[in-house]
């Protein structure tokens, strides 16, 4: 059955059916829409081997949804050029015009997807099975394991090799003959891309914190997940987690890959997203509810995190 195994109880969760595949897509694939009204658009899946998949987004939720899926251990990395939302389980904002490494780890995904927003994306899958065996053979124990290389890939915008690679996968009319052959050495092609990415990255020899250290920061994380919008400094949360505010810090960028003023700017545009929904809202007041006295400077870092004004943001709500 191949590859597809690993999502047909996603799919008939969501409410996904097969359907007739669209010009460009030959017969490696199979495409789905959803057949109770949840979604419009399809979801199209490329998984003639059980070792590998390519997974293509193309569709918008009618409303928001709080998704929960059971996966099998896989990693998959994928470029997302639309899509509003959050993962939950850890929180990261889901960010449009990024790259997002996944690895499942034989446990799942929770997150809030927004409706209204297309979901436009594509990606590759793989099982650890294949990564190691392609790194036994390329690396020789060079390089012990390609799950780092995946999670290395947190809402990257920097690597255009792979995105040109992930683009070049989205299937046009006269595609219908490319060839298992191809995709899979797409798919090697990828992998070589991230594995090189991480060795020759100076995040690879970037010093790792305590499991003390770490659990402090994260409380501190859960902290300012929940009061995002406050006036929040440096001094009482270095205080919260016991250091220094110079280790602290450091300490927040090593565990979180942001610094404190860019992880609390991307949850307040988060917290932004889901109030601009409320029609009765202006944007004045949408922006000090998320914490910022001054309406241009809010506007600034909603299109920085979101790649729209939060005009654009509501009117495109209000065409859908």
């Amino acid at each position: 059955m191949g590859f597809v195994g690993i999502h047909d109880a996603t799919l008939e969760q969501s409410g996904f059916a097969e359907v007739t595949r669209p010009a460009g897509f030959g017969p490696l694939w199979k495409s789905y829409a959803s057949r109770s009204g949840f979604a419009r658009g399809y979801y199209h899946l490329c998984a003639p081997s059980d070792r590998w998949s390519i997974a293509i987004h193309d569709f918008t939720l009618e409303k928001d949804a709080l998704l929960e899926f059971k996966l099998p251990e896989y990693l998959s990395i994928t470029w997302y050029e639309s899509i509003s939302g959050e993962e939950l389980t850890p929180y990261r904002k889901l960010r449009a015009k990024a790259l997002w490494g996944f690895y499942s780890d034989q446990g799942g995904w929770r997150g809030l997807v927004h409706g209204g927003v297309p979901v436009h994306a594509i990606g590759i899958e793989v099982t650890p099975r294949m990564s190691t065996e392609y790194l036994e053979a390329e690396y020789e124990g060079q390089f012990e394991n390609v799950r780092d290389a995946f999670l290395s890939v947190n809402d990257m915008h920097a690597f255009p090799e792979m995105r040109a690679l992930l683009a070049s996968l989205y299937p046009h009319p006269g595609d219908e003959g490319k060839s298992q052959l191809f995709y899979e050495g797409k798919v090697l092609e990828a992998l070589g891309l991230l594995v090189e990415r991480t060795r020759t990255s100076h995040q690879r020899s970037r010093a790792r914190l305590s499991e003390e250290d770490a659990r402090r920061i994260r409380s501190v994380v859960a902290y300012i997940d929940d009061h995002a919008a406050r006036n929040l400094l440096v001094s009482d949360l270095a205080r919260a987690a016991c250091m220094s505010p110079t280790k602290f810090k450091e300490s927040f960028r090593i565990e979180t890959g942001l610094t404190l003023t860019a992880y609390v700017q991307r949850r307040r545009a988060s917290m932004a997203e889901s109030l601009l929904r409320q029609p009765d809202l202006t944007i004045a007041q949408v922006a000090r509810a998320v914490g910022y006295t001054c309406a241009g400077r809010f506007s600034k870092v909603f299109q920085r995190e979101t790649g729209m004004l939060p005009s654009e943001y509501r009117s495109e709500l209000a065409h859908r």
